[in-house]
């Protein structure tokens, strides 16, 4: 391709990938990445007259000719929001190649020119919704076709909702499907009942108590400062998963990419009882100031605590919102969000919480599948991305494409009820909306009465009933390596007051994940 096309055959590769061109007289190397940066590229240029690259942020800190040195802010924002946002990561003069993009290396002088390929451009189309599913319908099937080998064993990650069972109706019926849980809850028997329905081998694969702390020993020098250590969800079944299947499929993003997850939707607080009611009506981004604040008060964008407060072990004088505006501009000529430029506000609205795909809080479960064996997306294929981008935003907050297509589809399936909600797919999402609204009801006056029994680990549980702070966090090791802008003994109390009955459980995520990370461990961190 490179002889037929040059270099400008990057812009008609799919899906995710990334690579290094090195010119045939060795005077330049040309880096690229992928449209959303699924793979990311780690560059450095603070050697002298030298760029260093690396596929793995450790890599990069590993140097023994480079120091690393941490900005407080961006460590703070991975600390409260779970990730460095864009390109940027918590080390000054590291971060990632721009997604869709270029990066060519004069060897002789290192100097580099970045061109950006592919930008995110929304363009709505107002068409009958009955097109835009049939369209959807096709070019789902041939993502998931052009991905499936018939020779090899695969397998596919299924949970009791709708993605993974649209996948399910796509694939061939030797296919294994893997649901992860604690228990055979209501959302692992729906998992089952659609693997039964499909006709295909259904695989559970059981959490034991001291799971995460598998998972955190596991995946500590894997830490890219792009989601908290247990988002790696399948890491503890590498040794089953890879035995098993040459493959696994994952309904992964789709969610972000075409169901609205982080679209900026309204929410009603409830006068005096402190609730907030999540309504499928959009809510206008007119500045990247607003849009700040809707990063850190969302609970779609946000896990942890929704207030513009630090941590309460972080002594940063500043506050989360502050930290964010310091990265984001806003011109005539668009929007640049830590340093990720997008055409317009209604582009970074639309498309910020998947470009690039590390601004999406559960990226680690992404990474490291990957990291275990060859794993399928059909979702971040380049034409989903576009068919995104052709959806009007009322379309991606009020309906589901991909309800609709799997009850088109395969009516069976879409039949069984959604985990937690308890109805079946074929219902319009503003059904759903309410059943979501009369669970948080429950949820706010019973504790637990409004779940239906999910596929992720009770984490407040895990820090209660095993020593992982113990051991990992609170240890003398680990104190005698936390950032200046972290305060020990408040963490200890706020760990006390967890044990208590308090849920702190995110807070205290945070800081496992960094404490545990390679550069803390390896004394591989500068502080200002």
């Amino acid at each position: 391709m490179l002889e037929s096309h040059g270099p400008s055959f990057i812009e008609g590769l799919n899906s995710e990938f990334a690579g290094v061109i090195l010119d045939q007289d060795r005077t330049k190397a040309t880096l690229f990445t992928d449209r959303l940066g699924a793979r990311p590229i780690y560059v450095t240029d603070e050697l002298d007259d030298s760029v260093l690259f690396s596929t793995h942020l450790n890599s990069i800190l590993a140097h023994p000719a480079f120091e690393p040195s941490v900005d407080d802010e961006l460590l703070s924002e991975f600390l409260k929001l779970e990730r460095t946002f864009g390109i940027y990561t918590p080390f000054e003069g590291v971060h990632q190649l721009h997604p869709g993009s270029t990066l060519t290396v004069d060897l002789e002088d290192g100097s580099t020119s970045l061109e950006r390929y592919w930008v995110p451009q929304y363009r709505p189309t107002d068409r009958p919704y009955n097109e835009l599913v049939q369209e959807f319908s096709s070019i789902i099937q041939r993502s998931v076709e052009e991905r499936s080998d018939p020779s090899a064993d695969e397998g596919l990650f299924v949970s009791g909702g709708s993605d993974s069972r649209l996948l399910l109706s796509l694939l061939a019926d030797d296919v294994t499907g893997y649901h992860l849980n604690d228990s055979i809850n209501t959302e692992a028997e729906i998992a089952r009942e659609a693997c039964e329905t499909a006709g295909v081998d259904f695989r559970f694969l059981q959490r034991e108590p001291d799971y995460l702390t598998d998972v955190l020993e596991r995946v500590a020098d894997f830490q890219l400062f792009q989601s908290f250590f247990d988002q790696a969800h399948f890491a503890g079944f590498e040794d089953e998963l890879t035995n098993e299947v040459d493959a696994v499929f994952s309904g992964h993003t789709a969610d972000t990419i075409l169901e609205g997850f982080y679209l900026p939707t309204r929410e009603v607080p409830v006068p005096h009882l402190g609730w907030t009611i999540p309504l499928p009506i959009l809510e206008p981004v007119e500045s990247v100031g607003s849009y700040a604040e809707y990063i850190v008060n969302d609970y779609q964008y946000n896990r942890g605590p929704s207030t513009n407060t630090q941590p309460e072990y972080v002594t940063l004088d500043k506050s989360p919102e502050a930290v964010l505006r310091e990265y984001m501009t806003e011109s005539d000529d668009g929007v640049v969000h830590h340093g990720v430029k997008y055409p317009s506000i209604d582009a970074l609205a639309h498309a910020g919480g998947f470009y690039p795909i590390t601004n999406n809080k559960a990226y680690f479960t992404y990474y490291t599948a990957n990291q275990m064996l060859p794993t399928h997306y059909p979702f971040l294929d380049n034409r989903v991305i576009d068919f995104s981008l052709s959806v009007p935003h009322r379309h991606h907050a009020r309906r589901s494409i991909v309800n609709r297509t799997l009850t088109n589809r395969n009516r069976p399936l879409a039949e069984i009820p959604k985990a937690g909600i308890g109805l079946p797919l074929t219902y319009p999402r503003t059904v759903y909306s309410v059943a979501e609204l009369w669970r948080s009801f429950k949820n706010n006056i019973v504790p637990g009465s409004g779940s239906g029994g999910g596929s992720w680990s009770d984490n407040a549980a895990v820090l209660r009933e095993t020593d992982i702070a113990e051991s990992y966090l609170l240890n003398g090791e680990c104190s005698e390596q936390y950032p200046a802008i972290i305060d020990r003994e408040k963490i200890e109390t706020l760990y006390q007051r967890h044990l208590e009955g308090e849920n702190n459980y995110f807070d205290l995520y945070a800081l496992l994940s960094l404490c545990n990370s390679y550069p803390v461990k390896n004394d591989r961190m500068t502080f200002q």
